[in-house]
């Protein structure tokens, strides 16, 4: 959490010119005809995607089909070519995605592997949480239609900057005390992660689509899963 706190005075440095920046009256000057054109509003340069995460390469014993929020914050710069229904946009994200499901994700020493090991019957529990969070640079490629109908495909480069599981219940090993913990050990993950993703809609509501082709873990290291994000969009400025 602290870490997050921390990112927040670097994403307002970001976001203050992008949003102070103004934006011009008319895209293109360069005809007579262009002259009584209304100035845009949604120019996507403010976006949150709320979405519901697909866990891919999951092992087939462990129950994961919960739902599984999470969320994408962005500020970007829009560039777009005058006179044309095209843009290009760059700039800076936080991208957040959580995980419920039946088994508690370790280190294994013996073979220097993270595996996910189901609880066992007589242990109840609450909560069983991965927290997956990293920052990252979004590229994206824009398709803006003047009734309004726009496409966006992107790209995202980061930084993993957190990767961690939280349990609530009983002592996973004697089944009786209650306890809590956040293991923040996870050895053999993916320091950055690369993904696509698409957004479809109209004017300032999206359907967004996403897929890292990164995994979480480094190959022979740890479960082979991917986050797949599927959820809407909403361009705030």
């Amino acid at each position: 959490m602290k870490k997050k706190l921390l990112l927040l005075p670097v994403l307002a440095l970001f976001i203050i010119p992008v949003l102070t920046a103004q934006t011009p009256t008319t895209p293109y000057t360069g005809s007579s005809d262009d002259k009584d054109e209304k100035p845009e509003v949604f120019r996507d340069r403010l976006i949150m995607d709320v979405f519901h995460t697909f866990w891919m390469g999951m092992p087939k014993e462990v129950d994961h089909m919960k739902f599984d929020p999470g969320f994408n914050f962005s500020a970007l710069w829009d560039f777009k070519i005058k006179s044309k229904p095209i843009a290009f946009g760059l700039g800076l994200g936080i991208t957040y995605y959580s995980q419920h499901c039946n088994a508690l994700l370790q280190y294994n020493k013996q073979d220097d592997v993270m595996r996910y090991y189901l609880m066992p019957e007589n242990v109840s529990y609450k909560r069983i949480k991965l927290n997956y969070f990293n920052v990252n640079i979004p590229v994206e490629f824009r398709y803006r239609h003047s009734s309004g109908f726009k496409i966006t495909v992107g790209a995202r480069v980061g930084v993993v900057c957190g990767l961690s599981q939280k349990y609530r219940g009983s002592d996973p090993y004697t089944g009786v005390d209650t306890m809590a913990y956040k293991n923040l050990y996870m050895p053999n993950r993916f320091k950055y992660n690369i993904d696509v993703y698409t957004r479809i809609g109209w004017k300032f509501v999206d359907v967004y689509y996403s897929f890292q082709a990164t995994p979480l873990f480094t190959n022979g290291k740890g479960p082979k899963i991917y986050p797949m994000s599927v959820g809407f969009s909403l361009s705030l400025f």
